[in-house]
Order: C-alpha cells, then structure tokens, then sequence
C-alpha cells in the first residue's frame, strides 16, 4: 500500500508541476494510467541505472544513508569541472504512449544549481525532450517535462539526469525518484 500511495503522490506533483500540461481528455470512466517509477531502492541500483561523466564528474548512490527525497537510497553527482549523469532505460513499448510526463527530485547541496532533465531515444542517440531549469537549494524539488508524445518511439527509452559545472569548486546534486506517466 505504500509504494501506490508514493506513485500516487508522485503522479500527481508530475501533473501539478506540468502546469497541466498532461491532463487527460478522456472522460474519466476512460483514462487510464501507465507509469513506471525507480527510486534507486534496493542493494544494488547501480544495477539498473547507467552512471558517467566527464572532467571530474562522478555519478554514484547513497545506500541507507538517510538523505533520500522518500524510503532509503538517492543517487548523486558530483562535479567541479565538467559534468555527471544518470540514466536509466524505460521499455514503453507495450504503452499508449501520447501524453506523457517524466520527472525527477533534485536536492542541489549548496544554494542552488541547474540541473538537466532529459528524456533520449538510444536509436541514433537523439534528445527526445530536454529541461535544464535552476533548482534552489533548500530540499529537495520536482523538476518535469509535460505534454509528451512518445509515438513515434517504441522500446527503450532512457530518462537521464544530468549536472554540469565549471567553478572548479566540487558541488553535489542528489537525485531520487525518477519517473514516467503515460495518460490514456
């Protein structure tokens, strides 16, 4: 009951912070939802999600460290000149997949940073949809992507996260509970 009560109230901050943006215009008795969340739990995340970077940038998890958006672990990256991303495949193959939104939880560790939120076809390794917006310090925030149409895609898709810096001075972002919903 836990975890549909948190993809629930995840649901629903993806649709508020969409502005909208992903409303279902079906009649109610209609709509369905289709959605697939990760929240870096378990022994192993690393086993799912695919971590990189360039310059210093480092990807890497906080297992049970206390610091995660919800439940136990939260992953990081951590730049001082260069960047770091995370990102993990989504199959959306067997989905309706018009009007869609994905989001992700930034905690940026010092006043505030920008931080990227990108949705990749690995087929030619292109952009499907891309946010870079700045993050305040403070907690941890929501950031989305609204009103996609994933038809034209079908298979893998990858949502990544991504931060870059150049001060030279080593920042962390944490980051947790990345997801997908597709309304029908």
């Amino acid at each position: 009951m836990r975890k549909l009560s948190k993809a629930l109230v995840y649901l629903f901050g993806i649709v508020a912070l969409s502005g909208g943006a992903v409303a279902v215009t079906a009649p109610p008795a209609h709509a369905s939802v289709v959605q697939v969340w990760d929240g870096l739990e378990g022994a192993t995340p690393w086993t799912r999600w695919q971590g990189g970077g360039s310059g210093d940038g480092v990807a890497g998890y906080d297992i049970n460290g206390g610091v995660a958006h919800w439940d136990q672990n939260n992953g990081w990256l951590h730049v001082g000149n260069g960047w770091a991303a995370n990102r993990i495949p989504v199959n959306i193959s067997q989905w309706t997949r018009h009007n869609c939104a994905v989001g992700v939880w930034i905690n940026p560790l010092a006043s505030g940073a920008q931080v990227g939120l990108q949705v990749w076809n690995p087929n030619g390794w292109h952009i499907i949809a891309e946010t870079y917006p700045w993050v305040a310090g403070g907690g941890y925030k929501q950031i989305s992507i609204g009103g996609l149409d994933l038809r034209p895609f079908s298979g893998d898709i990858y949502l990544q996260v991504i931060y870059g810096n150049s001060s030279g001075a080593k920042t962390f972002v944490r980051f947790d509970d990345m997801a997908i919903s597709c309304f029908y």
